[in-house]
């Protein structure tokens, strides 16, 4: 595993891709990847890359995923950001820690922390600060940025 971070300790958590950066990950490697992530703590993953794990489950191994295809250096949708903070939620009400990841961990990844953030009553400055304090790199792409902003006043994510 690159990059790991926790944004709260044991219950969320941002990473890069399991199994590496390439276009069609070796499947030994991304299980190997999802074995470190489990013995962390972590029980679900969302995945953000235009590509899934190339899993044929949306459960492997005790641990829950959901795929939500976002493209590289852009922004996930406002109704993506609403579908991964649901899922978030559902996990953390199973008492089960989630790791978001897109192909680095930092953009789309760090966009949707920092969504977590907003949610919970952070200015989105506020939330981009924290996660690259965190996570140097992170929200790269003024895209994110923008998505960020405009998701924060829209209120519609009240959940």
């Amino acid at each position: 595993m690159k990059r790991f971070y926790w944004l709260e300790e044991g219950v969320l958590a941002g990473c890069s891709r399991p199994g590496g950066e390439s276009p069609a990950p070796d499947p030994s490697a991304v299980m190997q990847d999802l074995h470190w992530l489990k013995e962390r703590g972590v029980l679900a993953v969302l995945s953000l890359t235009e590509t899934g794990l190339y899993l044929d489950s949306e459960e492997i191994d005790g641990i829950d995923f959901l795929h939500l295809p976002v493209i590289d250096m852009t922004a996930p949708q406002p109704s993506q950001l609403i579908q991964a903070l649901r899922f978030i939620d559902h996990q953390r009400a199973r008492g089960r820690a989630v790791a978001a990841h897109c192909l680095q961990g930092q953009g789309r990844t760090g966009t949707v922390l920092a969504a977590y953030l907003v949610r919970q009553g952070m200015e989105p400055e506020a939330a981009i600060s924290r996660l690259r304090m965190i996570c140097p790199g992170a929200i790269e792409a003024k895209d994110q940025e923008r998505a960020l902003h405009d998701f924060a006043r829209r209120r519609d994510w009240i959940l």
